[in-house]
């Protein structure tokens, strides 16, 4: 009768054990709530023709947690002042924003920024549609367009956009979402429609 009851009360220490180890792991991961925003800071003027303009500066990102605690990080510190001219910032939704780093012509990136440390790394040649949480890019490597959903890794081919320009440095088409969530795609440098495809990342 003791061996049964020290063997109860053994299962019922490492239960407890367990318990109060997943609830301190849930305690211990940040929960954020809805103040998330991202905004352009800037560091360093320069005078032109009596008006003042910014030459460079930073990205601040500040998310708060639940329990108020926020968060602040800066991000792109000291570009200069072409990285800070060609940088922009746009809020998607209240949860995402979107930064495009230009570098010359053709060159250029597009990063998404989520709430709670989220970010996404897209090339020159991107768009995305928001209802559906959905981009398309351009693939240097594969030389055709790929949809991926927000913050996922899983690339979708887009097989009919395989090519490049005759130029090599730019895609043979440009694909783009419509207003209703579809893909357009045009010859690059051109305007006709040669080709509409259904949302990849609803159709898949």
């Amino acid at each position: 009768m003791y061996k049964l009851t020290t063997h109860y009360s053994l299962v019922f220490i490492i239960y407890g054990c367990i318990l109060s180890a997943t609830s301190w792991a849930k305690s211990a991961e940040p929960e954020f709530d809805d103040s998330f925003y991202m905004s352009q800071i800037c560091t360093s003027y320069i005078t032109k023709n009596d008006v003042e303009y910014c030459d460079d500066g930073y990205i601040l990102k500040s998310e708060t947690l639940n329990n108020g605690e926020v968060i602040e990080t800066v991000l792109m510190d000291g570009m200069g002042g072409y990285g800070w001219s060609h940088t922009s910032l746009k809020k998607i939704d209240k949860y995402i924003y979107h930064v495009y780093i230009g570098c010359g012509s053709p060159c250029g990136t597009n990063i998404l920024f989520g709430l709670g440390g989220k970010k996404q790394n897209f090339d020159l040649y991107f768009d995305f549609d928001v209802k559906s949480r959905c981009t398309v890019e351009y693939d240097h490597d594969k030389n055709l367009w790929v949809a991926r959903r927000f913050f996922s890794d899983r690339k979708i081919i887009l097989p009919s956009t395989h090519g490049n320009n005759n130029s090599a440095i730019y895609p043979n088409y440009n694909v783009e979402f419509n207003e209703k969530g579809r893909l357009i795609i045009k010859h690059y440098f051109e305007d006709e429609i040669v080709q509409t495809l259904p949302n990849p990342c609803i159709s898949s």
